[in-house]
């Protein structure tokens, strides 16, 4: 059985490490055209911020590719003759058994006047890192627009390089639907805090510069000069390659089991869209804990041992710049909050009906077990509370319960 994953991200990757622990006879083909090395893309900020080099961020060394007898094909994939079974890359075709989907993003850019500039872009890919290492030379200012976590990182990234930022947000407070307004305050004043002009409210009416950039000029007139504009205003699916091969809407649509229309092809991580998702689960989750799942649970089915996607309780975390944030389960929408802040960290516990469903979590470290926990079983809000000082995990995060 010759199994072909596209795409060696850490759903591909994780997809073809589940393929040969099932079938130690199967072929493995792991196609890519970023990269022979798969690396671990959430590092890619680091790289440039001088802390990695690239062969830091490899998810494994040389030898494990032999050992596991995993081939790696340098490609772009470009299309797919489901019918035959078919796979295009750079003309070159590859003729498989099993097929994984797993082509990950692109960021999403505006069409705002200016964006298509040098120096405007997001970050994704290996290729926006060579490109922004290129543009930001000898540049003084920078505009970040986004605030989601790229935009976050783009901002850390720049001021690493002694660059002013000016950050613009859209929202009248950061990230209302992700945190409470207490939450909003402390990410907004730890941004603040490494130097970023966080404009809050601030909407982008377009880009100005010849050739290249020289400013971003908002819908209040003011104009912010910048000799590169980073944008974090979100990311699609990568699945124009694709055409009408399988079934698709915003992503490659999946089954349960994470198989798509076509017939011994599956799809995971950025690019899958679960057609029936299950309560609190997002049809596409472009996070990085979903993605592994979601190759392992794709490899498994791919080697014939088939099992239900099963995500369990939803658990992400990121930095802002130097304030952890963790987060388990649904922290918005219908429900109340138990929240604590000391104005440095807070803890908040979403709860309905007077269940927990939720946990967030700013710069206090919390045991995923012991949250999950809370969630899964449906423990009441003040036995939780109670439960606090099992859940942490910094040692000098001392009882605040009664606080």
């Amino acid at each position: 059985m010759h199994v072909v994953l596209v795409g060696n991200g850490i759903a591909g990757v994780t997809a073809a490490r589940h393929v040969r622990k099932a079938d130690p006879a199967a072929r493995i083909t792991l196609v890519s055209g970023e990269a022979r090395e798969p690396f671990a893309r959430t590092a890619l900020m680091y790289i440039y911020m001088g802390v990695l080099t690239q062969r830091h961020t490899w998810l494994y060394e040389e030898r494990f590719w032999e050992e596991n007898r995993i081939d790696r094909v340098v490609g772009q994939a470009r299309g797919l003759d489901s019918g035959r079974s078919i796979l295009d890359v750079d003309g070159a075709a590859i003729s498989y058994d099993r097929l994984l989907i797993a082509t990950g993003s692109t960021p999403v850019l505006p069409d705002w006047p200016g964006v298509g500039l040098t120096g405007v872009q997001g970050l994704y890919h290996l290729a926006d890192l060579d490109r922004m290492e290129a543009a930001t030379v000898g540049v003084s200012e920078a505009v970040v627009v986004g605030g989601g976590l790229i935009g976050v990182e783009l901002a850390e990234m720049l001021r690493t390089r002694g660059i002013r930022v000016t950050f613009l947000v859209r929202d009248a407070r950061y990230l209302p639907r992700t945190f409470s307004e207490a939450e909003s305050a402390l990410v907004a004043e730890a941004i603040r805090a490494h130097g970023v002009d966080l404009r809050l409210g601030a909407e982008v009416e377009r880009i100005e510069g010849d050739d290249r950039v020289e400013a971003v000029v908002a819908t209040d007139g003011e104009r912010h000069p910048a000799g590169f504009v980073g944008v974090g205003t979100g990311v699609r699916p990568s699945i124009e390659w694709l055409g009408d091969a399988v079934e698709t809407d915003r992503g490659v649509l999946v089954d349960g089991a994470l198989r798509t229309s076509g017939e011994g092809i599956w799809a995971a991580g950025d690019c899958a869209q679960l057609r029936e998702p299950p309560p609190g689960v997002r049809a596409i989750e472009p996070i990085w804990y979903t993605a592994r799942l979601q190759g392992a649970t794709a490899g498994l089915g791919m080697a014939g041992r088939a099992r239900p996607y099963a995500p369990g309780v939803f658990f992400n975390s990121a930095k802002f710049f130097d304030l952890e944030w963790q987060v388990y389960g649904q922290t918005g929408g219908e429900g109340a909050d138990w929240e604590w802040t000391d104005g440095r960290r807070s803890v908040r516990i979403r709860h309905l009906r007077g269940a927990v469903i939720g946990v967030s979590a700013l710069g206090v470290r919390l045991r995923q077990t012991v949250c999950s926990r809370w969630i899964a079983e449906r423990w009441a809000v003040d036995r939780a509370v109670a439960d606090l000082p099992a859940a942490r995990f910094d040692p000098e995060f001392s009882s605040f319960v009664a606080t």
